[in-house]
């Protein structure tokens, strides 16, 4: 009999919100055995983390990040706190305004060169109206 092994640790979490109120979403992160989740590298340096939302086709329609970028569909929206690990989302009413629906997002931590990558929640985000 084959023994089966999963490296996968993400947290499957379908969301519900409301399209044009503004979007919060706080998550605190531990290790397996309850041990804080590490967010440093080991000369200190933040993670990056991104929540990404995607259509049907698998296209960005809209994503978070913890850090300022240039791209127009990408907001820095993410705070993070090290001890204990929490990461918050805070993203104003005004441009959450994605169509209503239903779309699929993944949440992750990458590394600050980028080496490793932990996708921490992954599932469905249902936007409703009225």
């Amino acid at each position: 009999m084959a023994t089966k092994i999963s490296i996968d640790v993400a947290s499957v979490v379908d969301i519900t919100a409301r399209r044009n109120d503004s979007f919060y979403l706080k998550t605190e992160l531990t290790n397996s055995d309850g041990t804080i989740y590490n967010l440093e590298d080991s000369e200190g340096r933040t993670h990056s983390v991104f929540f990404y939302i995607y259509d049907a086709n698998d296209i960005l329609v809209l994503g978070f990040s913890s850090y300022a970028n240039s791209d127009p569909l990408i907001y820095s929206s993410i705070d993070v706190t090290l001890s204990p690990a929490t990461l918050t989302i805070t993203h104003s009413s005004n441009y959450f305004t994605i169509r209503s629906g239903t779309y699929k997002y993944k949440y992750y931590v990458k590394s600050y060169d980028s080496s490793i990558v932990n996708t921490i929640m992954v599932g469905k985000l249902k936007v409703v109206d009225i």
